[in-house]
């Protein structure tokens, strides 16, 4: 048995939501002794709007709010030195501060692989993936509380009871999309659809100003697949449950028989704003863009 195998038998619940929160908006801030992680829960609106009750409102500070103290504990009975803090009209962030020598802090390090220090590069960590069913959910849970949203689906043509989760990553990291995908794989949470930040997505007739494409990536699952998962933020959870009840029983079990279209030709195809290892390819389909994707994450890891 391996390190990484060793090490996953020692990953629960609480670490394995914790680890969701940091791949998905942490930051690492080092100095000589100490060291500081944030970990931001931005709004995503100020005032969330029920699917089912026009006049029932979600005021979304105030929930997450709510909702964070219950994190905050639940770190706190972790060891960790946590604290809230909030941005007003913007985010709560979590603010965790390590002695450098702290055995917490080596643990997280290695977990996370310590070259990287925010989530524009962070992975998942491969412990993660060796762990059973219940702590790969509550990864995707606590992932899902910092970067996730859901809303009415504009998806499917323009079809009605077809709502749908996103979960965002950053535009820089390419291959946190790959690991999402293979982490929901395996805990069997079909994918709807994957938006990325590519030309040939984001803008594939060529229509919008240069650049316009490279934008975060969403992975978007639809609501009553996502409902196994749900969330710690109430009205999250609250509209999560709501949009799955409007949807369509069963819709998402077909995903898997998606047809590919073939895009037309994108003359920034080959911008800088593309990593090297996808620059100059033409994808018709999110499909081929993730076969890209482990190709090269194949490449980089014999190396």
């Amino acid at each position: 048995m391996d390190t990484t195998n060793k090490l996953s038998t020692f990953i629960n619940e609480d670490i394995a939501y914790f680890l969701g929160l940091v791949i998905g908006r942490g930051v690492i801030i080092r100095n000589n002794d100490s060291s500081k992680l944030t970990i931001d829960f931005p709004y995503k609106n100020l005032i969330t709007q029920s699917p089912i009750d026009e006049n029932k409102k979600y005021d979304t500070h105030l929930h997450i709010s709510n909702s964070v103290d219950g994190i905050v504990s639940r770190l706190r009975n972790l060891g960790l030195r946590v604290d809230k803090q909030s941005e007003e009209n913007k985010c709560i962030t979590l603010v965790i501060e390590f002695k450098n020598n702290d055995l917490s802090f080596q643990f997280i390090k290695y977990l996370i692989n310590g070259d990287h220090i925010d989530y524009h590069s962070f992975r998942i960590p491969k412990a993660i993936f060796l762990s059973d069913k219940e702590i790969k959910k509550e990864f995707i849970r606590g992932y899902f509380d910092v970067t996730g949203h859901i809303r009415k689906s504009n998806c499917a043509y323009g079809q009605n009871n077809q709502n749908r989760v996103y979960l965002e990553v950053d535009h820089r990291n390419w291959y946190l999309v790959l690991d999402l995908v293979k982490l929901l794989n395996k805990i069997s949470i079909p994918i709807q659809s994957i938006d990325f930040g590519h030309p040939n997505f984001r803008d594939p007739d060529s229509v919008k100003k240069s650049g316009f494409w490279a934008k975060e990536h969403q992975v978007k699952i639809y609501a009553n697949q996502f409902i196994k998962i749900g969330s710690y933020i109430k009205h999250k959870q609250e509209t999560l449950k709501e949009f799955a009840g409007l949807n369509r029983q069963n819709i998402g079990n077909e995903i898997g028989n998606y047809r590919i279209t073939a895009k037309p030709e994108h003359p920034e195809e080959n911008s800088d704003k593309l990593p090297s290892y996808i620059k100059g390819f033409h994808f018709d389909h999110y499909s081929q863009l993730l076969k890209r994707l482990e190709r090269a994450d194949d490449i980089k890891n014999y190396e």
